[in-house]
């Protein structure tokens, strides 16, 4: 249950609760759309004591404590890479590394400049913040599993391409597994039959075929990455109950090593840039994120 709140205030749509009160579009709509925007302030508040009270991050994030956050939660800090952002302020880029889970974690760095503005109203120059990053993995999902916990990414291809709807599934050892010819040869075929005869068939053969999956113990291997800001402790603890990190990734997922000045440079090559990043961590940890 606790889980489940958690995740309701994480998920909370401010404009699509509005909507339902109102039963008008915000698009369209002033008061629904004002409506929502309060409703958004008030849980961005409810979040943010909910996630501090667990130790955990939160959307806004100063460098200090998050680094405390994730150092609490296995990750090391393979590379700190300095940036002089648009003000003239040194940067950082942290790339580090959960030897547990073979989780990569990459964010960097925004301090606001001080013009004197701050003292004059009678504050502190806030400390660098996290401006953002993602953590990357490879993960195999238990058999029943909550579809909630994933983010951007996709399951891992094992080369069939005839049988798409089962064209992820791996051993244990993580060797690719490909249905056996008894059932590819008595898959359904579209073409020969009616629609809706070809979708009785088809479930059909799908029961023998997850029975099948169920008898091997077979896998599935999800490769992707989340926004690593906020709750950085509660998305990985919901990877973990959902299933298990795979320690050599199988296929690495979108990596983005970049900050955000690299982005300002005419003509800039996110791929070399990301290689160059990547040649200069541990050899032991390229080895295991590029298969």
């Amino acid at each position: 249950m606790k889980n489940k709140k958690i995740r309701e205030v994480l998920n909370f749509d401010g404009l699509h609760e509005a909507e339902k009160i109102t039963g008008k579009s915000y698009k369209v709509d002033k008061m629904t759309e004002s409506l929502g925007f309060m409703k958004h302030v008030q849980n961005g508040q409810i979040k943010k004591e909910l996630l501090e009270s667990l130790g955990d991050s939160t959307f806004s994030n100063t460098e200090e404590n998050y680094l405390k956050i994730v150092q609490s939660i296995g990750f090391e800090s393979e590379l700190i890479e300095p940036f002089i952002n648009g003000d003239g302020i040194e940067e950082r880029l942290h790339i580090m590394w959960n030897k547990e889970h073979s989780i990569l974690l990459v964010f960097d760095t925004h301090t606001w400049g001080d013009d004197g503005s701050w003292a004059r109203s009678g504050n502190e120059v806030p400390p660098p913040n996290v401006n953002g990053g993602n953590f990357y993995y490879n993960w195999s999902p238990n058999a029943e599993r909550e579809f909630g916990c994933t983010s951007t990414g996709g399951f891992i291809g094992n080369g069939d391409k005839k049988n798409s709807s089962y064209s992820s599934l791996f051993n244990e050892d993580f060797t690719p597994h490909i249905l056996p010819e008894e059932l590819r040869s008595i898959e359904p075929i579209w073409d020969a039959q009616e629609y809706n005869e070809y979708r009785e068939n088809f479930n059909i053969w799908c029961v023998k075929v997850d029975e099948y999956v169920e008898s091997k113990s077979l896998i599935t291997i999800w490769s992707g990455h989340h926004d690593c800001r906020e709750a950085i402790k509660f998305n990985i603890n919901q990877l973990l109950e959902n299933g298990k990190f795979v320690n050599k990734w199988q296929e690495p997922p979108f990596l983005w090593l970049l900050n955000y000045m690299d982005t300002k440079v005419d003509g800039y090559d996110y791929k070399e840039i990301t290689k160059e990043r990547l040649n200069k961590l541990p050899k032991y940890i390229t080895k295991l994120i590029n298969n």
